[in-house]
């Protein structure tokens, strides 16, 4: 039996009851936000497994209840209470309840203009795409996503919006704090060198020298430092050098020869160019539109 009112579309037959909201998004949530394609729960009574391929979407699914396993290409996980997976649905992926211990799960189907870079960062800090333990700071917020689609209030895509990049930015953030593939002393190291990056930008700073100061090598400290943060260290170094250099470019006088030494770009026309690459404008053009 099928029931569909609202874009709620309640399914219950031999293998499952479930139900779902479906969504369409307005031009503008998918031009320019986070948004649900459909969002829903289901209760399996037997084993059913559910291919998908090619889907334009990413999926998010939470074990309520039971068990059961993910497979993505060749790779099959399993699941119990309590795990979350997270899956890029371009891929070849399945999903499949025990026969013993059918699985009630939570899930949404989710996308948007920042979804492939959301994922990319996802997993290079995730070597797994299923999340051990993660329901209990997950569930609330996909149960709050879920009453906002069915409530359907003014302005709900916005609402929508804002509630998908809370739970992206739970799973980006709490996996590594809870359950992260790195100790908490090699967490503390990491925010260590962030640290002394932040307060040392100007200097001359080599990666073996950095890698010697902090006692690793400097390929486990490459992958280890944008696993967490989401950026390489010459990056990030960038990142620091361009906010110091907007900061004298608006507030002071100072020619932008003087502001590239000072973040320590010796070299004027290399500073231009990183400049360039991070603001899509030219220095000395940053400085006229943001004082004027």
């Amino acid at each position: 039996m099928e029931t569909q009112e609202a874009g709620l579309k309640t399914v219950n037959n031999t293998y499952m009851e479930s139900h779902r909201i479906l969504r369409t998004p307005s031009a503008l949530v998918r031009d320019a936000l986070l948004y649900i394609q459909e969002i829903g729960e289901m209760v399996c009574k037997e084993p059913r497994q559910n291919w998908r391929n090619s889907l334009d979407s990413y999926l998010l699914i939470l074990v309520k209840e039971g068990c059961g396993t993910i497979t993505v290409g060749e790779e099959t996980l399993a699941m119990q209470a309590g795990d979350v997976a997270f899956l890029d649905c371009h891929n070849p992926y399945s999903h499949c309840c025990d026969a013993r211990d059918p699985w009630h799960i939570l899930w949404v189907h989710c996308n948007g203009a920042a979804m492939p870079h959301l994922y990319d960062i996802f997993r290079q800090r995730n070597a797994s795409f299923v999340m051990s333990g993660a329901a209990e700071w997950i569930e609330p917020v996909l149960q709050n996503l879920e009453r906002i689609a069915m409530a359907e209030e003014p302005d709900y895509e916005l609402y929508e919006s804002e509630c998908l990049t809370q739970l992206i930015t739970l799973i980006l953030t709490r996996k590594a704090e809870k359950t992260g593939h790195i100790s908490g002393d090699t967490s503390q190291k990491w925010e260590q060198i962030h640290q002394y990056l932040e307060e040392h930008f100007a200097e001359k700073i080599t990666l073996e020298e950095l890698g010697k100061r902090f006692g690793i090598s400097k390929y486990y400290m490459l992958r280890g430092f944008k696993r967490k943060y989401g950026v390489t260290i010459v990056q990030f170094l960038n990142q620091c050098r361009m906010n110091y250099a907007k900061n004298e470019l608006r507030f002071t006088d100072k020619q932008i020869d003087t502001i590239a030494e000072e973040c320590g770009i010796h070299d004027s026309s290399y500073f231009n160019r990183i400049f360039r690459t991070t603001e899509g404008i030219s220095a000395g053009a940053y400085r006229r539109q943001w004082r004027n």
